[in-house]
């Protein structure tokens, strides 16, 4: 990154980020400003590349030369506010806390959507949250994805964000997932390790890409069998986006009631048990407290819905 002028920043593209949108791009560039921002400055015909203006969908390339000329102004519409919404804190102490996500809540704002998030209640709950991405990912290490339930960690400083960034990236931190998955395994145990990237055919969608890719692991262990499913425990070793609902689909058995990733058969079973989302969650964390040294191991029980249809898998009377 090279900075021109007080109010203009210039990067070249490299080949690893070729084929991003260029508002995901600049947003994990310029860490103290939103997305939100960036897009509006996009909007504005402040950001060009090799010297032409763009929009926030282009999908920038190799050496590409992208030009950011601030404005210093800001819309006020964007800025998010705090709200008193309920948060099931599982751990919290003055460096770093632990959530449970209810299930149907976003985690950070997205365009048009800037209420109701995991953001806006941490903005009311906490004095202080980590800022290294703006306002509108306040605390957020790592996310889930909106109809996944379970355990987050927030950060409370940009120090603590960096050393829980570190232990990710670095593979310290083991997250645990409970998934429901079609079909039944032949193994007890099972690794995938497949790279991971967005489609081509869909921009909103995740895929296995061998060529553009990103290496991704996940290891999963049977943990109870049923007729026509299976449940798992999953073991992410990467953080890729989507990346257990990618993996299980390409292996043949999709979460059930995935509505992007399953397939008519995985919908079906959804249909059949009554659950409105996927089977998906975050139920374990294990780290090493970036201060204190201390070992933190977190569990968190299976959302509601979620007991309710194992509760039928097993033939439990709901009345």
């Amino acid at each position: 990154m090279i900075k021109k002028e007080n109010n203009i920043l210039s990067f070249i593209v490299d080949a690893e980020s070729s084929g991003q949108r260029i508002d995901r791009f600049l947003t994990c560039k310029i860490k103290d400003e939103s997305r939100s921002y960036i897009q509006s400055i996009i909007s504005d015909s402040k950001v060009k590349v090799n010297g032409q203006i763009v929009s926030k969908n282009y999908r920038i390339a190799e050496k590409d030369i992208i030009t950011v000329e601030f404005t210093g102004k800001r819309d006020s519409n964007s800025v998010i506010k705090p709200q008193k919404i309920n948060l099931k804190i599982v751990y919290e102490d003055s460096y770093l806390l632990v959530i449970s996500k209810e299930p149907g809540m976003l985690t950070h704002p997205v365009p048009g959507s800037d209420k109701d998030t995991v953001v806006n209640a941490l903005l009311y709950h906490c004095d202080t949250l980590s800022d290294l991405y703006g306002r509108d990912r306040a605390g957020i290490v790592h996310r889930l994805d909106k109809d996944t339930s379970g355990l987050m960690i927030v950060a409370k400083n940009n120090n603590i964000h960096q050393l829980l960034s570190e232990k990710f990236k670095n593979r310290e931190i083991k997250k645990t997932y409970s998934a429901l998955v079609l079909g039944r395994f032949m193994e007890k145990r099972g690794e995938i390790i497949m790279p991971v990237g967005r489609s081509r055919l869909d921009r909103k969608k995740m895929c296995v890409s061998i060529d553009t890719g990103r290496n991704a692991v996940t290891e999963f262990e049977v943990k109870e069998e049923f007729e026509n499913m299976t449940l798992l425990d999953v073991y992410p070793e990467t953080g890729r986006t989507h990346q257990i609902r990618v993996h299980l689909s390409y292996i043949g058995h999709p979460v059930i009631g995935d509505k992007v990733y399953g397939n008519s058969e995985s919908k079906k079973m959804a249909r059949e048990l009554e659950l409105k989302r996927q089977f998906l969650h975050a139920k374990r964390l294990e780290f090493n407290h970036p201060v204190t040294g201390k070992d933190v191991i977190l569990e968190d029980e299976l959302a509601d819905d979620l007991l309710r249809c194992l509760k039928v898998l097993r033939g439990v009377d709901l009345r």
